[in-house]
């Protein structure tokens, strides 16, 4: 029984992000749970803010986890990309068997 359970904790999956300034500098990283909470934590791995997006709304929360207070406006996350990447201009629609 005890395998089961290891294998149940290990079987979640926790995306993680580093945060980088408008210089380039290190701030940090973001950690998602299965469940949907991030938690932003600072370069020494000290927690600093929580939220979660559930229907369009996103609720913040303090490190000490009392609620901070709510957006409806959606909040968008940036991929991780390289800095200064140029992007790929729009391609002109095709159509097949012409």
């Amino acid at each position: 029984m005890k395998v089961g359970i290891c294998l149940l904790l290990f079987s979640s999956t926790i995306f993680a992000q580093a945060l980088y300034g408008p210089q380039g500098q290190y701030l940090g990283y973001s950690q998602t749970s299965p469940s949907g909470v991030t938690n932003v934590y600072t370069t020494s791995g000290q927690n600093v803010q929580s939220y979660q997006t559930d229907n369009g709304q996103t609720n913040f929360y303090s490190p000490q986890s009392q609620y901070q207070g709510t957006s409806t406006t959606p909040i968008y996350s940036q991929p991780n990309t390289t800095i200064n990447t140029p992007r790929q201009a729009p391609q002109a629609p095709s159509v097949k068997g012409w």
